[in-house]
């Protein structure tokens, strides 16, 4: 049996450590378009108001992690463009090289998560303004707070995450 994960966050990575739980001979593969796996986003706030001081301690597992604890593949840096149910095929690209390939599977789990809404504000493109989705997110928002100091922000949202960067920072 191959399983493949689309999304290696908290919801893949669990669900792949789960299936290896209860299959000790599946091939279990993740798919992730991001360079970070399983890390904590209820953190991002943190290491952005110096809290946590290295991003690392919000990524403390990677790819080799669940290849030796757990027999899964992790493939960062892959994004899977294309999903046929019929057929069981995935059309993916390795980000890095530019490769696209077809693989396949038995069982399918998608864990993709969420993405920010993004309103349709003049000025939204900007390079001040950030969304707080993922670990490369918060790496940047916090260099941009490092080179530039401003002096004010505007934080829209009120999920918990939202709340944390105003705490951090008031």
């Amino acid at each position: 049996m191959r399983i493949v994960i689309i999304g290696a966050v908290a919801a893949g990575t669990s669900a792949a450590a789960k299936a290896r739980r209860n299959d000790d001979f599946s091939e279990i593969v993740i798919y992730e378009k991001d360079r970070h796996i399983s890390y904590s986003g209820c953190g991002l706030p943190y290491y952005i108001g110096d809290e946590v001081k290295k991003i690392d301690e919000l990524t403390p597992r990677d790819a080799e992690f669940f290849k030796e604890k757990y027999n899964i593949d992790v493939k960062i840096l892959h994004e899977v463009l294309d999903v046929n149910m019929i057929h069981k095929r995935l059309t993916i690209k390795n980000l890095l090289t530019g490769e696209t390939f077809i693989d396949t599977f038995d069982k399918l789990i998608f864990a993709t998560g969420a993405r920010p809404f993004v309103p349709k504000i003049k000025g939204i493109e900007q390079r001040h303004v950030f969304f707080l989705r993922n670990v490369q997110n918060a790496i940047d928002i916090k260099s941009f707070i490092q080179e530039h100091r401003p002096k004010t922000a505007i934080i829209v949202g009120t999920g918990f995450i939202g709340f944390e960067v105003l705490v951090q920072h008031s």
